[in-house]
Protein backbone atom coordinates (compact mmCIF):
# COMPACT_ATOMS: atom_id res chain seq x y z
CA UNK A 1 0.00 0.00 0.00
CA UNK A 2 1.26 3.12 -0.72
CA UNK A 3 1.41 5.73 1.90
CA UNK A 4 -0.82 9.07 1.40
CA UNK A 5 1.45 12.37 1.21
CA UNK A 6 0.14 15.25 3.06
CA UNK A 7 0.05 18.22 1.02
CA UNK A 8 -1.05 22.30 1.27
CA UNK A 9 -3.07 24.33 -0.67
CA UNK A 10 -5.74 27.25 -0.13
CA UNK A 11 -4.96 27.27 3.70
CA UNK A 12 -5.68 23.45 4.13
CA UNK A 13 -3.51 20.73 5.07
CA UNK A 14 -5.43 17.81 2.85
CA UNK A 15 -4.26 14.32 3.92
CA UNK A 16 -3.02 12.94 0.63
CA UNK A 17 -2.18 15.09 -2.48
CA UNK A 18 -5.18 13.02 -4.72
CA UNK A 19 -7.27 15.51 -2.32
CA UNK A 20 -5.43 18.70 -3.18
CA UNK A 21 -5.83 18.14 -6.63
CA UNK A 22 -9.79 17.64 -6.34
CA UNK A 23 -9.72 21.13 -4.09
CA UNK A 24 -7.46 22.50 -6.98
CA UNK A 25 -10.41 21.12 -9.62
CA UNK A 26 -13.15 22.32 -7.03
CA UNK A 27 -11.28 25.91 -7.09
CA UNK A 28 -10.87 26.19 -11.11
CA UNK A 29 -14.85 25.22 -11.52
CA UNK A 30 -15.88 28.09 -9.47
CA UNK A 31 -17.40 25.22 -6.53
CA UNK A 32 -17.27 25.83 -3.27
CA UNK A 33 -16.03 23.53 -0.73
CA UNK A 34 -14.94 22.63 2.91
CA UNK A 35 -13.27 20.21 3.69
CA UNK A 36 -13.46 18.02 6.62
CA UNK A 37 -16.13 20.12 8.21
CA UNK A 38 -17.95 18.19 10.47
CA UNK A 39 -17.53 14.23 11.43
CA UNK A 40 -20.64 12.04 12.08
CA UNK A 41 -21.37 9.22 14.20
CA UNK A 42 -23.12 6.88 12.16
CA UNK A 43 -25.93 4.54 13.26
CA UNK A 44 -23.59 1.26 13.50
CA UNK A 45 -21.62 3.12 16.07
CA UNK A 46 -18.60 4.33 13.90
CA UNK A 47 -17.45 7.99 13.31
CA UNK A 48 -16.77 8.84 9.58
CA UNK A 49 -15.38 12.62 8.77
CA UNK A 50 -16.29 12.90 4.93
CA UNK A 51 -13.39 14.44 2.85
CA UNK A 52 -15.36 16.94 0.99
CA UNK A 53 -19.34 18.96 1.58
CA UNK A 54 -20.35 20.92 -1.10
CA UNK A 55 -22.90 23.35 0.49
CA UNK A 56 -24.13 24.81 -2.62
CA UNK A 57 -24.93 21.00 -3.99
CA UNK A 58 -25.58 19.81 -0.19
CA UNK A 59 -23.24 16.54 -1.33
CA UNK A 60 -20.80 15.12 0.37
CA UNK A 61 -17.60 13.99 -1.66
CA UNK A 62 -15.18 11.26 -0.89
CA UNK A 63 -12.26 10.60 -2.06
CA UNK A 64 -10.73 6.96 -2.37
CA UNK A 65 -8.60 4.91 -4.58
CA UNK A 66 -9.63 2.77 -7.10
CA UNK A 67 -11.30 0.02 -5.03
CA UNK A 68 -12.71 0.92 -1.28
CA UNK A 69 -12.76 -1.11 1.03
CA UNK A 70 -16.31 -2.70 1.53
CA UNK A 71 -15.88 -0.84 5.26
CA UNK A 72 -15.47 2.43 3.28
CA UNK A 73 -18.28 1.86 1.51
CA UNK A 74 -20.84 1.04 4.18
CA UNK A 75 -19.18 4.20 6.15
CA UNK A 76 -20.53 5.84 3.10
CA UNK A 77 -23.82 4.06 3.14
CA UNK A 78 -24.86 4.83 7.03
CA UNK A 79 -24.21 8.64 6.26
CA UNK A 80 -26.29 8.76 3.61
CA UNK A 81 -29.12 6.69 5.06
CA UNK A 82 -28.81 8.54 8.83
CA UNK A 83 -28.86 12.27 6.67
CA UNK A 84 -32.03 11.02 4.42
CA UNK A 85 -29.72 11.73 1.48
CA UNK A 86 -30.30 8.12 -0.13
Amino acid sequence: MIKAIETKYNGYLFRSRTEAKWAYFFDEIGVEYQYENEGYQLSNGDWYLPDFYLPKQDLFVEIKGAEPSQKELDKCTYLADGLNKV
